[in-house]
């Protein structure tokens, strides 16, 4: 079983849909592009720089006891929105594993 699809009560369509909505509420990201990302959307269709992409990350860091290295926050180290989802769900899985 892979990282991703260890998850636990989080599952990748929901971290998905969080991803989103921080994007929206947050990033000033359109609903309507936010709406229609895939998971093998390029970033650069998002237009993140390195502030905006510690949002997304500040936000799972509170809301999940994360902490995340300084090269997971470098807005070049992801071609897909699913290279972000694979980072943010690992993570998540460590943490989770960490507090069984």
């Amino acid at each position: 079983m892979s990282s991703v699809d260890s998850l636990g009560s989080t599952d990748r369509t929901e971290l998905f849909d969080e991803v989103r909505t921080i994007l929206v509420e947050q990033c000033e990201t359109s609903p309507e592009v936010a709406g229609k990302l895939t998971e093998n959307d390029p970033m650069s269709r998002l237009g993140l720089d390195s502030i905006t992409l510690a949002y997304v990350f500040t936000y799972f860091e509170q809301k999940h006891d994360l902490t995340f290295e300084n090269d997971d926050i470098d807005p070049l180290r992801y071609t897909t929105v699913g290279e972000l989802l694979d980072v943010l769900a690992t993570r998540i899985s460590e943490a989770a594993a960490e507090a069984r």
